[in-house]
């Protein structure tokens, strides 16, 4: 089970969010509880009879409360405020924040906040956000980049040059997310979201004989990103002749790995002196788009070829 403070919440998310602290500031460390539980339910619109732990007020909300007789509107006040559950509450599209919110939210010591977002995006971030903090984590030894839009992560033995590689990468216009150590999070059953293992540390590659690199500051912005989705991986091999032998010359070397119960592309690129490998790996992440798009090369290959020995 996850715990997140409203402090922490608000530190790490309140830009993406676009929180504005209004009032309850004394509630801080109430925790949220994160778990895959329908009956917990973590964020949504205001709802009395199965409570959020974050409850969104927007102004249908507000309307629908102000149209209540003050004894009953102070009741529901009551039972919102009251509700064990509870964690913080959220205003959007309210340009004025009530009062009698306000100062329940002081008196409760409940954390009340006003977001610039819609209600739908403000959710949106939320479950996504939620997800990542309770998703499956694995760390696996390799460079993590963006390459054409594509999470591609470059494995193999130590000395078959994935730094270099990824630095050849990153000088032709494609971003660095995480070096040696990504970690990677199980969003969804079919999806491995991966990023940096530490924050703010997303922008620096070692690469022998020169050290540690900083290519946000050699190349710039952008340069880096922050995480992006694996859908390939392109493991680095030293092969032996008889390796070289057993590669499928039409197919290549493809087959798959599975991670977190999620099945990923996986290419075996053979290091030799004078292979252009960032050519090789761009291709490599072209060809497996036009794949996922039903295109396949050595089909139509020999599709064509047979053709023409009918023909003829």
């Amino acid at each position: 089970m996850t715990r997140l403070s409203v402090d922490e919440l608000f530190k790490n998310h309140s830009e993406g969010l676009a929180l504005t602290w209004i009032g309850g500031r004394q509630g801080g460390s109430r925790e949220m509880l994160l778990e895959n539980n329908p009956k917990l339910a973590n964020v949504g619109y205001l709802n009395l009879i199965h409570p959020h732990q974050i409850q969104i007020i927007g102004s249908y909300e507000l309307t629908y409360l102000d149209g209540l007789d003050h004894e009953l509107y102070q009741s529901y006040l009551k039972q919102l405020f009251e509700n064990e559950n509870l964690v913080c509450l959220i205003l959007v599209d309210v340009p004025n924040v009530p009062e009698d919110l306000f100062n329940a939210a002081e008196f409760y010591q409940i954390p009340l906040f006003s977001s610039q977002l819609s209600g739908e995006n403000l959710i949106n971030y939320m479950h996504t956000t939620i997800a990542r903090l309770i998703a499956q984590r694995i760390t696996l030894h390799g460079v993590f980049m963006d390459v054409f839009g594509t999470g591609v992560l470059i494995t193999g033995n130590s000395g078959t040059g994935k730094s270099e590689l990824a630095l050849e990468l990153i000088y032709r216009g494609h971003r660095l997310i995480a070096d040696d150590a990504p970690v990677f999070s199980k969003i969804d059953p079919k999806n491995l979201s991966g990023t940096c293992l530490l924050d703010n540390m997303n922008a620096f590659l070692e690469v022998r004989g020169l050290g540690v690199l900083n290519v946000q500051a050699l190349f710039g912005d952008s340069a880096i990103k922050k995480d992006k989705y694996l859908r390939l991986i392109v493991h680095l091999e030293q092969m032996s002749k008889k390796r070289l032998w057993e590669i499928d010359r039409l197919q290549g070397d493809y087959s798959n790995r599975r991670i977190l119960d999620v099945d990923i592309p996986e290419i075996s690129l053979p290091v030799a002196p004078g292979r252009n490998l960032a050519v090789l790996l761009e291709c490599a992440v072209r060809n497996h788009s036009l794949k996922m798009q039903g295109y396949n090369a050595a089909d139509n290959f020999c599709e064509l070829q047979h053709q023409a020995i009918n023909s003829n």
